[in-house]
């Protein structure tokens, strides 16, 4: 066993964990050669030489700590491939957002997004004792839109073609999750 590896939450053939010393190399590999999924992570943010090695050096920071409330899991599967993440940020009007990203191109599209999410908001609702949760994309991704939408979330606000996206305007997009929506995948794990 790695370091204090203690396997948080567990759905199916879904697992959301601390992070370990060797995602570390698959930070690096997402960063600087397998990138497609920045083609739907906020794609108008541009990384500038350097800020990839400093967000890799931070989450390899975190390697053995386990904080009183995780505000970001490791996504794994059931046979310890890790995939991707999840993570909670803090929006400008103070509400609470969840995203996710799946950068593994091949475990897309067998459910781990959806257990991932649904395990977070569980743990994010019983853990903060908010009320409501969001999540914010923009139009043009629309996995990301349709995930939202099958776990409840419902658009709460709308930014008109504020997204520029390879030549084409987007629409921003907010959305929000109630405490007692959520309550139905409570026995999530």
């Amino acid at each position: 066993m790695e370091g204090n590896s203690i396997v948080q939450l567990k759905k199916g053939e879904t697992i959301l964990r601390n992070v370990l010393l060797s995602d570390i190399a698959d930070y690096e590999r997402w960063f600087h050669t397998e990138t497609e999924w920045m083609d739907w992570d906020a794609p108008w943010e541009v990384w500038e030489d350097g800020e990839a090695e400093e967000f890799v050096k931070g989450i390899a920071a975190r390697v053995d700590q386990t904080p009183e409330t995780f505000y970001r899991f490791e996504v794994a599967t059931a046979g310890g491939e890790h995939i991707g993440w999840v993570s909670a940020y803090h929006m400008d009007d103070g509400g609470l957002a969840v995203g996710i990203d799946i950068p593994a191109f091949s475990s897309r599209g067998k459910g781990h997004g959806k257990r991932a999410l649904q395990m977070f908001l569980t743990y994010l609702f019983e853990k903060t004792n908010r009320e409501t949760l969001y999540t914010q994309t923009w139009s043009g991704n629309t996995r990301m839109v349709r995930l939202a939408e099958a776990l409840g979330f419902a658009v709460c606000g709308r930014v008109k073609d504020c997204r520029e996206v390879r030549g084409a305007l987007y629409d921003g997009l907010t959305f929000s999750l109630q405490r007692a929506a959520a309550n139905c995948f409570r026995d999530v794990f």
